[in-house]
């Protein structure tokens, strides 16, 4: 007799717990979802999804799993039934049962909410390079020996890397970086006797282009702050120091040069050569680096575009203020 009582106890409280069971539904997050559409998908109030999984705090991620009540909604009164065009809700005369969407018709857009999780994301471009600073300037002479011209002109190479970001909330982050950037500038140098023609000999004019090319590794570390226009397209800016170490580079030196004895006999001598960093005129070239960045750009789903403003700190060449300034435009995707 005692077995009896035991065994259908137990039987009514399994029976009990399954049902408590099936009136749950277990939810993976997916990307783009919040805690509002979630509860808007399944019917529920935020409350009820928070209170079932007291530990999520308010905040979710992408792979979590949230325990979603199948709840009953009593009413004293009369019963209030919603009608909607992709929920089914079946009434009673005192209850209404909301009955949840299957996880197979969630759709997948990228994430608004993260808890503590990093991102990764790779990142490729152009990098338009120069250099600036008070020895490093145009300049133009007209003397009794002729005239000079000197231009600075950016030039135009690439840039590779990956960037990791630790997210704090749903709009601060901070990360760091290691990139492959090749930087650098170039000059134009023009010369002539010009109108200050010697009919005894010593005329000339030449025409010389100097271009510098650094190749080296950025590490860029920053803070960053994400405003949301929609669930899929988000606005960021970053900000922070960066440190650098070029592991080669060289300078280049192409043109002619020509002088004149007379107006019908001259001599022209062909300029091609090329110095290492440690070497010439780059025997004093620094290869650590640092400087400040700053980075805007825009993200749609996986795919970003941004554009990351540098300017080194520190002299590139020992004892001349002459500093890097680069300005890379970058395409990269987020995983």
């Amino acid at each position: 007799m005692i077995k009896k009582i035991i065994l259908s106890a137990l039987l009514v409280i399994a029976c009990a717990f399954a049902k408590a069971q099936s009136q749950n539904v277990t939810h993976v997050v997916m990307r783009g979802e919040t805690i509002e559409s979630i509860a808007n998908h399944y019917n529920v109030s935020v409350e009820d999804i928070n209170k079932a999984n007291p530990n999520i705090d308010g905040i979710i991620y992408v792979g979590m799993k949230l325990i979603i009540p199948a709840e009953v909604t009593h009413s004293s009164t009369q019963t209030v039934a919603k009608q909607e065009s992709n929920k089914k809700i079946a009434t009673t005369s005192h209850s209404t049962f909301h009955i949840p969407k299957t996880v197979d018709n969630l759709q997948t857009t990228p994430i608004t909410h993260n808890k503590n999780i990093w991102r990764l994301k790779g990142i490729a471009g152009l990098t338009t390079g120069s250099w600036t600073g008070k020895d490093f300037k145009d300049s133009e002479t007209d003397s009794e020996y002729g005239q000079a011209s000197n231009k600075n002109k950016a030039t135009y190479q690439f840039h590779i890397g990956f960037i990791a970001d630790y997210i704090f909330s749903k709009n601060v982050y901070a990360g760091i970086g290691i990139v492959f950037n090749q930087s650098g500038y170039k000059q134009d140098l023009l010369m002539s006797s010009g109108q200050n023609w010697d009919d005894e000999g010593g005329n000339y004019d030449g025409k010389q282009t100097v271009k510098m090319a650094i190749n080296k590794f950025d590490i860029p570390i920053h803070i960053g702050g994400i405003y949301d226009f929609s669930s899929d397209t988000r606005l960021f800016l970053e900000v922070g120091p960066y440190i650098s170490y070029a592991i080669s580079g060289n300078k280049k030196y192409t043109g002619y040069y020509t002088e004149y004895d007379d107006i019908h006999s001259s001599e022209t001598e062909q300029i091609n050569k090329k110095e290492k960093i440690g070497k010439g005129s780059l025997k004093d070239f620094q290869k650590f680096g640092y400087g400040l960045s700053a980075t805007t750009g825009v993200s749609f789903k996986n795919i970003i575009l941004q554009f990351t403003y540098q300017r080194g700190l520190n002299k590139t060449i020992k004892k001349k203020k002459q500093y890097e300034l680069n300005m890379l435009l970058s395409l990269g995707y987020e995983f």
